[in-house]
């Protein structure tokens, strides 16, 4: 059974994430974060629970550890974590400690045996930055006596010194790359007979060894975890971006809730996944979105650091709120004292107030299922190159069918195969985006779902292989390689590209459209669909032979959302729910008990965003807003939540249809069917 995980109760729904990332030179740490200046920072902000500053990348510690093999910097002054523990402590807030894991340059330097080893047998360098690369000893094999004389030991240190409730341990999944240590290199050879570990990523055997690299970091973790458990049970742990949509698969790993620091600019996409996918976890989780952004990558110094507009933040927030999740906001400013900055904190208390007024309408619910898209761990992890553990990782096709599915104004979830196979019949549609490598059991699984009445959309041209003929009607011809052709597209065509593409004609299937080779619509198409609709038993499959969805995550183009639609439309042609909406508008399909909850979330900016422009800001409202829902008996209460305006709305004929006028950041349509609920 996988760990559901623990956290500290609904009212720990906001939080602050505040770490400096100690380093040798360090002076000035905690000399400004005295109880009596946090406390009233703190409340000015009013997070719920609190992240603080521990041990960073570097290694060293902004508190005075007495573990045999830390560091900490010479000049330290003053013990900050004692004075936030003491801050917290008094407004009864829960302290998590911000904690590098796999990633600490300090220990490196002490400890080279301690050190992930290259192919090249060099120490490996940071994951980022001016040292990535480089033979510079930071990142901690997991087989080494790191866990044990260094880590485990200091979190230990923090539990019994400072009564910490929690570990928030960064630098960890996306930090880690293969290890060729004598004792990994053994490990290896042991687990699979080979002499050796493959030294290059074009290696056949390269995919067997990233994933040897992941299940070595799984124990590692898990070892840490049990730690913390058995010293005291409470004490929770989270390893940062572990078990998030980069790493599907069964949350195995005992941590007790699922977190990852969202990307500092253009991060909006990025939750949008994430909550889709964290909410099947079946564990607690929150996303961390930071409080500053520049617009030209990390580091720059022509594009410094500035803080987010509020309304950025209240939009980032939204998108992960509306799958019942947490939120907290990371805050670093350029200030190695330790305080926190007034004006700062008062931006940060706009958003709490925005995020704290939306937890009645949804924390403790549950999707209502309309489309979900498969993210396989089996297909993932079974053709994998690069080395690091999450940004080698190709989600594209994913993104791309789930940005697609949301512009066309569809509820979307996003499971993995260990989460979608017992719950597939929930779903009157199932999307596989280019994803062959897919389990025997799940091909299987998809072939009775259709049989039994359900609807599924296949796009790329190797699933033919995997479901045949006969289950697709169409009839494979030529696989042409890097090929772009026509599809049709609303009252025009979309040029597609993609690396394969297989022609074919349709058989028992319905073409839908037409290839053609340019934008002359009637002239030059080609005898082969774009596209086919079967019917198989009493469901349908839909297939498109190339790679649809991986496109649109690179090209974003209104006419292939366009397409996508009319596709899905043939699947699913009249739905319980359907909303109309602006493609901008996200839809969020949530229920509690007999309460719908339709969340509305506006993804559009006032200010043009381009690519040297990263904030969202000055949000307009958009609308209008229908939505259609399929019930029996007539709601007792309809109303429109957390937004101003009314809802106009009528029911008949088993059919309540609801129109809101607009949508400024983030509404939602409540129909209530039971006892009317006033606290929406």
């Amino acid at each position: 059974m996988v760990y559901q995980g623990k956290w500290h109760g609904d009212e720990r729904y906001f939080g602050l994430h505040y770490d400096l990332h100690a380093g040798a030179g360090d002076t000035d740490l905690g000399t400004r974060c005295s109880e009596t200046e946090l406390v009233p920072m703190l409340a000015l902000m009013a997070p719920d629970f609190v992240q603080t500053d521990c041990k960073g990348h570097p290694g060293y510690t902004s508190w005075f550890s007495q573990v045999a093999d830390a560091s900490v910097p010479a000049g330290l002054k003053q013990d900050a974590l004692m004075q936030w523990r003491q801050a917290t402590r008094k407004l009864d807030l829960p302290l998590h400690c911000h904690y590098s894991g796999v990633w600490d340059k300090a220990a490196g330097a002490k400890h080279p045996e301690w050190c992930v080893v290259t192919a090249d047998g060099q120490v490996a360098g940071a994951p980022l930055g001016q040292n990535a690369g480089a033979p510079t000893g930071e990142k901690m094999c997991p087989r080494s006596p790191y866990l044990d004389e260094l880590m485990i030991p200091q979190l230990l240190e923090l539990i019994d010194r400072y009564e910490v409730d929690g570990f928030w341990i960064d630098g960890d999944l996306w930090s880690v790359e293969p290890c060729y240590c004598a004792k990994c290199r053994a490990a290896w050879t042991a687990q699979t007979g080979l002499a050796a570990p493959p030294a290059k990523e074009d290696d056949p055997a390269w995919p067997r060894w990233w994933n040897f690299t992941r299940e070595s970091f799984y124990a590692a973790v898990t070892r840490y975890c049990e730690a913390v458990h058995r010293h005291k049970p409470g004490v929770l742990v989270c390893s940062n971006w572990l078990q998030t949509f980069k790493n599907p698969g069964a949350p195995i790993v005992p941590t007790d809730w699922i977190s990852g620091d969202n990307a500092w600019v253009w991060g909006l996409d990025g939750s949008r996944c994430e909550a889709r996918f964290l909410s099947t976890r079946g564990k607690p989780w929150d996303i961390m979105l930071w409080n500053f952004y520049c617009s030209h990558g990390m580091g720059r110094p022509d594009s410094p650091w500035t803080v987010k507009p509020p309304q950025m933040l209240m939009q980032e927030a939204a998108a992960l709120l509306a799958f019942g999740g947490n939120v907290q906001v990371y805050e670093h400013p350029n200030v190695r004292d330790g305080r926190l900055i007034p004006w700062r904190q008062r931006r940060m208390a706009e958003v709490a107030a925005f995020v704290k007024a939306r937890r009645a309408v949804c924390q403790h619910t549950e999707t209502m299922a309309q489309i979900a898209v498969l993210h396989s761990e089996c297909h993932l992890y079974s053709d994998v190159r690069g080395k690091n553990l999450m940004w080698n990782v190709d989600a594209a096709p994913v993104q791309g069918a789930v940005f697609a599915l949301l512009e066309n104004s569809y509820g979307v979830d996003i499971l993995d195969e260990w989460a979608l196979l017992p719950r597939l019949p929930e779903f009157p549609v199932v999307v596989v985006p280019e994803q062959a490598r897919m389990s025997e059991e799940m091909v299987t699984a998809l072939r009775a779902y259709v049989e039994g009445g359900g609807n599924l959309l296949l796009t790329g041209s190797d699933l033919f292989d995997r479901f045949d003929e006969a289950f697709l009607g169409f009839r494979s011809g030529e696989v042409q390689a890097e090929k772009t052709y026509a599809l049709p597209a609303a009252d025009g065509e979309v040029q597609l590209y993609s690396k394969a593409w297989r022609l074919g004609e349709a058989t028992t299937a319905e073409a839908c459209g037409r290839l053609g080779n340019g934008c002359l619509l009637e002239d030059r198409l080609l005898p082969h669909p774009a596209a086919v609709v079967n019917c198989v038993g009493k469901g349908r499959v839909a297939y498109v032979p190339a790679d649809l969805f991986r496109d649109f995550a690179l090209n974003r183009y209104p006419l292939s959302r366009c397409f996508v639609g009319a596709l899905v439309g043939r699947l699913l042609p009249d739905p319980d729910l359907r909303v109309h909406a602006p493609a901008c508008i996200d839809v969020t399909l949530r229920r509690r008990g007999d309460t719908v909850f339709v969340h509305l979330l506006n993804r559009a900016s006032g200010i043009p965003n381009l690519p040297n422009n990263g904030a969202i800001d000055e949000i307009p409202p958009v609308g209008s807003i229908t939505v259609r829902i399929r019930l029996p008996v007539k709601p007792c209460q309809v109303s429109w939540a957390l937004e101003r305006g009314a809802v106009d709305w009528q029911w008949a004929d088993d059919i309540l249809l609801a129109r809101i006028p607009a949508v400024h950041i983030h509404g939602v349509l409540v129909v209530q069917q039971g006892a009317p609920n006033t606290d929406y």
